[in-house]
């Protein structure tokens, strides 16, 4: 089996993708989608939730671990989940039961070290985002490469959502990527006309916050730049509800990939509550 990436639903409403090789099923993030909805997404790829080998976390934020949703599914199942060791401490804020699972030993801590799920290697990185308010409950947040070994080339997943800018050190590690996950949360000018309070603007622009149309474009330029040839796939993540439509992200970050002659790369749209297409790597 090649390696094959499922965004099952992306944004603020709840987040969980699945990563899966041929004996291992791995899913980013798992929450407020509740367990009915991920279980039947799964169900619909022949995966059953028992058959998850362990969840990888990005951050502490509700729409990405909650107790609801991601607690609940790990205590059910058994699964594993991961998170960066400065992330335990507002797990716990999260929410009690987490304390509960760690001392079931479900929840497993890395720092910025390759750790091994299954035949998976996931190689977290930093990443900025959240921290602006006093009692935001965020954690270290992280993206991911997952890449997988099993005999001819190598194949490699590049996530990264949830991030308020994209530098070299980023760019270099999601290059080489065959699939790339990555946040075009809002058009700029959307966003500044919004009704939302002017604090969160201030903070969604910034360097903490999310990244826009614009800012995937060009961090996509320079990942692609790095990769020869290697991006054969994209995929548009965590799109605001509010401040952004699938046609305008589509649209601005294809024109950006056409300065570069990179408009054959595939696009695709992750959905709040409606599933992509399987890529297949």
């Amino acid at each position: 089996m090649s390696l094959r990436v499922c965004v099952l639903g992306s944004g603020s409403r709840g987040n969980c993708t699945l990563v899966q090789s041929e004996h291992t099923n791995l899913l980013i993030d798992a929450a407020r989608l509740g367990r009915k909805y991920i279980a039947g997404e799964l169900e619909s790829l022949d995966v059953s939730l028992d058959g998850i080998h362990g969840i990888v976390a990005t951050h502490i934020h509700g729409d990405h671990v909650d107790s609801g949703t991601t607690a609940a599914i790990c205590h059910k199942y058994d699964i594993p989940l991961y998170t960066h060791y400065d992330s335990y401490p507002d797990l716990l804020r999260r929410s009690p039961k987490f304390e509960a699972l760690k001392r079931e030993g479900l929840v497993r801590l890395f720092d910025f070290a390759p750790f091994a799920v299954g035949e998976l290697t996931v190689t977290p990185f930093p990443v900025t985002h959240g921290g602006e308010f006093g009692n935001d409950i965020v954690g270290r947040p992280v993206g991911y490469t997952i890449e997988e070994h099993n005999g001819g080339a190598p194949r490699k997943v590049g996530y990264t959502t949830d991030l308020g800018h994209v530098d070299g050190h980023i760019a270099d590690r999601l290059a080489g990527s065959q699939c790339i996950v990555i946040e075009c949360n809002h058009d700029v000018e959307a966003e500044r006309n919004s009704t939302r309070p002017y604090f969160l603007v201030r903070w969604v622009l910034g360097p903490c916050g999310h990244l826009s149309n614009d800012q995937c474009g060009h961090a996509l330029r320079g990942i692609a730049k790095r990769s020869s040839g290697a991006l054969k796939n994209i995929v548009l993540a965590h799109l605001s509800e509010d401040c952004n439509t699938p046609d305008l992200a589509l649209n601005t970050v294809r024109a950006h990939l056409e300065q570069d002659g990179l408009s054959h790369i595939p696009l695709h749209v992750a959905m709040q509550r409606q599933r992509t297409g399987i890529i297949e790597l």
